[in-house]
C-alpha cells in the first residue's frame, strides 16, 4: 500500500489559486462595501438630525447640531442653552464613520417651530459617492 503525498508544486499551485480567487473577490467587494458604508453612515446622520429636530419641537428649545470633519469620519455634538436633563443627549460626541463633509464644519440650528437655520444644505461624500442633504424640509 503506497502513501500518496502532495508535492511541493501542488501545494504552491493550490495556494496561488486561492490567493487569485481571494484578490478577485476583494476587488469586486470594495464597491459593495463602500456603498454599504455610505448608506449606513448617511442613515445614521439623518437619524441624528431628525432626533435633534424632534427634541427641539417637544422641548420647545433651540437645538444646535455641530458637525466637524475629523479623520475617519464626522464628529457631531448636540448643544442647547435650555436646562434640559437628557443624559448623553447634549454635549457628548456622536461619531459617524466614513463620511466626508465638503466644508470643514457645519452648524444646523433647529427651532421649536420646526425651522432650520445656518447650514441647511450639507454636501457629503465617500470615495465616488456624493449626496446633498437638504435639511430645509
Amino acid at each position: 500500500m503506497a502513501r500518496r503525498c502532495f508535492t511541493l508544486l501542488e501545494v504552491f499551485l493550490t495556494i496561488g489559486l486561492i490567493a487569485l480567487v481571494g484578490s478577485v473577490l476583494l476587488f469586486q467587494a470594495k464597491p459593495m462595501l463602500d456603498h454599504y458604508r455610505f448608506t449606513h453612515s448617511m442613515g445614521q446622520l439623518k437619524r441624528e438630525l431628525a432626533l435633534s429636530k424632534r427634541i427641539a419641537r417637544i422641548a420647545t428649545a433651540d437645538i444646535e447640531f455641530h458637525i466637524k470633519q475629523k479623520k475617519g469620519g464626522l464628529e457631531c455634538v448636540r448643544i442647547t442653552e435650555e436646562p434640559l436633563t437628557l443624559p448623553l443627549m447634549f454635549g457628548s460626541t456622536i461619531k459617524i464613520p466614513h463620511l466626508l463633509l465638503e466644508e470643514e464644519e457645519a452648524k444646523v440650528i433647529f427651532t421649536p417651530s420646526g425651522g432650520v437655520f445656518r447650514d441647511t444644505v450639507l454636501h457629503l461624500s465617500l470615495s465616488n459617492k456624493k449626496e446633498t442633504l437638504n435639511l430645509d424640509y
